[in-house]
């Protein structure tokens, strides 16, 4: 009997002792970003829930102006009055179907938060352990669009990536998820992107200009930044041109062409995704004005990019043509990668999709 209790005792300990290792690595802080690593919101007082440090790179000028805490009340009042679940002034806007809110965040709590964070910073708590890492709303930038470069996306933008999921990401797709739910949780990342945006605003506002910003001017810009009536789709651009030998060889020229498209410089001869600007390294100046040397190339939040492996053949944002095609015409909000609209023609864009999609497919030498 003895010996019976002496095991279990054991057990129990093993138990413990492996369940405190397992959870462990969860309880880290997230990694900063590369650029700005320093807490400097706990110099400040002005991070509560709904701010998360890399959101506020408030600057000494801004403190020493003695308004840190009267920054605070405005960011607290202000995001309440303008953008608040139960705002009246949003409600007025018309840009947001409200009554979806509750059952949303019920929805991306569950099925989202423990990846893009409970506030859409995108630093839940799995976040540290993924790459890429999960998309933060709250700086407006989104990755895979249809709308215009640096245009907010449009519901059917979001509710496409919910579905599809982003292949070679840790995102998946709910695809089995009700619909309705799927819908809900649009509205709700619209709502986070809104009041995360309008927060950061305030505080960047301040911080250039050394005086508290009019809340109001701010609130009307990003409510007309998410419009839906304003935010317009580029792409059909022009319909699929026959995918022959002679357009994948001017595919290959254009993504050869440093002066135009320029593909090699970051996804390399081969499309591995091993460009000399992805292994190379250079000199810039971090958000606090220290030089610093950075190898490889970086998305707006300080996070190293490994741009995509078209060998491979997978592609984040779909697989079809139309989808590539998009990519290329819009470009990939918060990175590096630009729009071509302004560079090449519809043809020449279909030309270079047909060219990366023979990469995938062991071609393109």
């Amino acid at each position: 009997m003895h010996h019976c209790h002496g095991q279990a005792a054991i057990s129990l300990l093993f138990f413990l002792f492996a369940g405190a290792l397992f959870a462990l690595p969860f309880a880290r802080k997230p990694d900063a970003p590369a650029w700005g690593r320093e807490d400097l919101t706990r110099n400040t007082g002005i991070a509560r829930d709904f701010t998360l440090e890399q959101d506020i790179t408030y600057a000494g000028e801004v403190i020493d102006a003695g308004f840190a805490g009267e920054l605070r009340t405005l960011v607290e009042e202000s995001s309440e009055t303008y953008f608040g679940m139960r705002s009246d002034w949003l409600i007025d806007r018309g840009i947001l179907e409200i009554d979806r809110l509750p059952a949303g965040r019920r929805a991306y709590e569950t099925e989202c938060s423990g990846c893009h964070g409970r506030i859409g910073d995108g630093a839940g708590p799995a976040a540290t352990f993924l790459h890429p890492r999960p998309r933060n709303f709250r700086k407006g930038a989104y990755k895979f669009t249809t709308t215009s470069t640096g245009m907010r996306p449009k519901r059917s933008d979001l509710f496409g990536t919910i579905t599809r999921g982003l292949a070679g990401s840790a995102m998946p797709s709910f695809r089995l998820l009700n619909e309705e739910r799927r819908h809900d949780i649009v509205e709700y990342v619209r709502f986070l992107g809104m009041k995360g945006e309008f927060e950061h605003m305030l505080v960047t506002i301040a911080t250039d200009e050394e005086e508290l910003p009019d809340p109001e001017e701010y609130a009307n810009l990003v409510a007309d930044r998410w419009d839906p009536d304003k935010l317009i789709s580029t792409f059909p651009g022009a319909p699929e041109t026959p995918r022959t030998a002679e357009s994948i060889a001017r595919g290959r020229e254009l993504y050869f062409d440093h002066s135009r498209a320029n593909c090699v410089s970051c996804h390399g001869s081969e499309g591995k995704g091993d460009g000399a600007a992805v292994t190379g390294s250079m000199e810039v100046t971090n958000g606090f004005g220290e030089d610093v040397t950075v190898e490889g190339i970086y998305d707006d939040w300080g996070y190293r990019m490994f741009p995509r492996d078209f060998s491979s053949g997978v592609f984040r944002a779909g697989q079809e043509g139309k989808d590539l095609y998009i990519t290329v015409a819009t470009g990939i909000g918060g990175t590096p990668m630009g729009s071509f609209s302004g560079v090449l023609s519809p043809e020449e864009i279909w030309d270079l999709i047909h060219f990366v999609q023979s990469l995938g497919e062991g071609g393109g030498q």
